[in-house]
């Protein structure tokens, strides 16, 4: 980025963006109080959230929300079927999470505002609108900090020598063609830590990501005298006394040293029926991982459901919808996610973790010459469980024909505002960047009062 561009989101910031959110500010002090994170009486119901994000955009109609009555060229191949919760269908090929529907809710009627994958995915994971996201030019978090990073920023580290944000594998959507899952302008300090690449099946090694090895020939001691150096060097005072490293190279330093996320991360303590039980394959141990993640007490982390890692748009089903859905991207989906709800609610873990399923927004209504959907930001559907939400719960309908929402219409920024008020975070705070300008958390947005218990 230049020094005319770098003016330019700054001014854009400081002024055009403050008055944006101004009105969506004075809207959250209109609060009942119960929804006002901030509020000294709240107590926080969730410690961490694990967030699933389906690249490319789930189809709603092959998934939460299948129309049987739609016109025959819109609801597709698939047959609809009974869930635990009484008058709620799912579509066919997803028979474990529909045995477990009772566990958790359905957004049917959630929206965003482009059918663009980078202003779409820039959207659902800050919140914010990134005029002129695209693969080849805006394909950074220039400004905006993503729900990961302002969970980082707000909850810190769960315990000392843990991250407090993991991107399973990387921070990158569309492959790694843009990184929306970064901090923006709160700073590097909020960063996720990616994890690498996970095996393709559950016998597969992974003990920890690279940057978390300390090297064979640093002892701990060393490295923390490293550490006093540069902070004695930074302060340009040799020889005084400079106390403790910064809050940021001490997290690192503990990350290295007190080994509590290489434990956290190494998969060879979980049995191989247990990562067998998410699914052999990929997707199953990323989710797996991020259970471990969450029971060490990380407090937020971001899984990537993508197989193909350069393109990285599965659930982007053009060509071959019901084809991909039933064969390739439904059933492992299935089986990691129902499995993620079980062990959670096994270990006790599921009313203390938010778990959240999406992708960027759903799929046209009308199918298309290559068996294909295409995009549509109208509707689409999000699950949303534990995390101290009631579960069991259908927000909102689509249409007959599933186009638009034929009632209570859910912006996206509703969705992230009920992850924030889960766990603390007011979505009417104002952080301050680098520099120490307004950085709002979100522009606009109120918790979905419908999932809030009482």
């Amino acid at each position: 980025m230049n020094s005319r561009e770098l003016h330019n989101n700054a001014a854009f910031l400081t002024r055009r963006r403050w008055l944006q959110v101004g009105g969506g500010i004075a809207g959250g002090m209109l609060l009942p109080p119960s929804l006002q994170a901030g509020n000294a009486d709240f107590t926080p119901p969730a410690r961490q959230a694990i967030v699933v994000y389906l690249q490319g955009g789930l189809s709603h109609y092959e998934s939460f929300d299948p129309k049987p009555q739609a016109p025959s060229d819109y609801r597709g191949e698939f047959q609809s079927i009974a869930t635990s919760v009484p008058g709620v269908h799912f579509a066919e090929h997803l028979p474990l999470l529909a045995s477990r529907a009772h566990m958790f809710n359905v957004v049917r009627s959630a929206y965003v505002d482009s059918p663009s994958h980078p202003v779409a995915i820039h959207m659902t994971l800050t919140g914010w609108n990134l005029p002129g996201a695209s693969v080849e030019g805006k394909n950074r978090n220039a400004m905006s900090p993503s729900v990961g990073s302002v969970a980082a920023r707000t909850l810190g580290p769960g315990r000392p020598g843990l991250p407090a944000y993991v991107t399973i594998p990387h921070s990158g959507q569309l492959g790694e063609r843009v990184h929306y899952a970064t901090a923006g302008l709160l700073g590097s300090a909020f960063e996720p830590l990616d994890s690498g690449m996970l095996p393709e099946s559950s016998e597969g090694v992974f003990v920890a990501p690279p940057n978390l090895r300390l090297h064979a020939q640093l002892a701990p001691k060393r490295l923390r005298e490293r550490l006093a150096l540069l902070r004695t060097m930074q302060s340009g005072q040799p020889g005084k006394d400079v106390g403790q490293p910064s809050s940021f190279h001490q997290q690192a330093l503990d990350m290295l040293t007190v080994d509590a996320a290489g434990r956290a991360f190494d998969l060879s303590q979980e049995s191989l029926t247990q990562r067998a039980r998410y699914g052999d394959h990929l997707w199953g141990q990323q989710t797996i991982l991020a259970r471990r993640l969450a029971e060490a007490g990380v407090p937020f982390t971001l899984v990537n459901y993508t197989l193909n890692q350069v393109k990285g748009q599965d659930w982007d089903t053009h060509v071959d919808n019901f084809g991909l859905m039933k064969n390739t991207l439904l059933p492992p989906m299935d089986r990691a996610v129902s499995t993620l709800l079980d062990d959670l609610s096994d270990r006790g873990l599921l009313d203390t973790t938010l778990v959240a399923i999406f992708g960027e927004f759903g799929r046209t209504p009308r199918i298309n010459a290559n068996a294909g959907r295409d995009h549509w930001d109208k509707v689409f559907s999000v699950i949303l469980a534990g995390g101290g939400l009631k579960s069991g719960v259908v927000v909102g309908s689509s249409t007959r024909a599933g186009d638009v929402p034929l009632d209570r219409p859910v912006h996206f920024n509703e969705v992230l505002a009920t992850i924030y008020h889960q766990l603390g975070v007011s979505s009417t705070e104002v952080f301050k960047d680098t520099l120490g300008r307004p950085l709002p958390v979100l522009e606009h947005g109120s918790p979905i009062t419908e999932l809030l218990p009482g």
